[in-house]
């Protein structure tokens, strides 16, 4: 008698979809570094010469400034995600740094991710951590995937409270689902989700 092979966990695909948000931040970790390099290369120049203006760096090192600022928060998130945190995990705290992996990519046309909290107060959540993660990464990856011929867009993750339980609704042009294969992991973790045309709510309790 055959039996099927038991899901994979939280733990498992955890990971998985980490490493797939990486490789697509690779481009954009390597454009930022480069950014920061040939502005400050630059202003170097510039400032060696006697009779340069401070006005003629101040434009490269305004451009150098937001690129390390891109660049900070990208390596901040990759760090925060990649290490393992005890619980409860807080769901504000993870959304945005989901959010910011997410939105580096190497494709002009893939989508950004923003942000919109609308929750004052505690938001952790009694989902172990890396199914929170898990939850949050995996709809939104296939969300920001760009499609050829599609201009670039908006993913816009908004955060609330109803009752006893915290919500991330996720809105995009195009539908935002729950990818099939981590669904059943995340329903025993006790994560609930709702899919409308272009709308995904994911909802989790509070610890």
């Amino acid at each position: 008698m055959s039996t099927s092979a038991p899901p994979a966990d939280a733990g498992v695909l955890w990971p998985v979809a980490l490493q797939r948000a990486l490789a697509r931040a690779t481009h954009d970790v390597k454009d930022a570094l480069n950014g920061v390099s040939v502005n400050l290369e630059v202003i170097r120049s510039r400032a060696n010469r006697p009779d340069a203006p401070a006005s003629s760096v101040a434009p490269f090192a305004e451009a150098a400034a937001q690129q390390l600022e891109r660049l900070a928060a990208l390596l901040d998130a990759v760090l925060a995600l990649g290490r393992s945190e005890g619980g409860p995990a807080d769901v504000g705290v993870t959304l945005r740094r989901v959010a910011a992996l997410c939105s580096a990519s190497n494709a002009v046309s893939d989508a950004r991710v923003t942000v919109r909290e609308t929750l004052v107060g505690d938001a952790r959540t009694s989902v172990p951590t890396d199914a929170l993660r898990l939850a949050l990464i995996a709809p939104l990856l296939d969300a920001v995937s760009s499609r050829r011929g599609e201009s670039r867009e908006a993913v816009i993750c908004e955060l609330t409270r109803d009752g006893d339980a915290l919500v991330v609704r996720m809105l995009a042009d195009r539908p935002v689902a729950m990818p099939s294969d981590a669904a059943e992991v995340l329903r025993v973790a006790g994560v609930r989700w709702t899919e409308l045309a272009h709308d995904l709510s994911v909802v989790f309790p509070r610890a």
